[in-house]
């Protein structure tokens, strides 16, 4: 059963001891392949999509832990900031002067 299966895909002729493929056997052949490069391709952008989101929620625990360690939080991180500025600018601005 299989030798005659065998024989029906693969055809030989006599100047060629090489098997040769039909049109109909390279046709579903090369469907198989773009297949499985399609499967390939869908897992791959599953990986990535699964990494990228991994990476944010890192990102975002590790931020977290930053804030809870220096016990600030963004709101109070940004009018920290504005106060530093403020004190900068004065400074600039007395040493110009001076």
């Amino acid at each position: 059963m299989v030798k005659a299966k065998t024989k029906q895909m693969l055809l030989e002729t006599e100047n060629e001891p090489m098997p040769v493929m039909t049109q109909q056997q390279r046709n579903a052949l090369a469907e198989r392949i773009a297949t499985v490069l399609r499967e390939r391709k869908r897992l791959g952008e599953e990986r990535r999509s699964r990494e990228r989101e991994y990476q944010r929620r890192n990102n975002e625990r590790a931020l977290s832990r930053y804030y809870k360690v220096r016990g600030e939080f963004p709101e109070q991180s940004k009018r920290r900031l504005k106060e530093l500025d403020l004190v900068y600018h004065t400074i600039m601005s007395s040493n110009a002067v001076a």
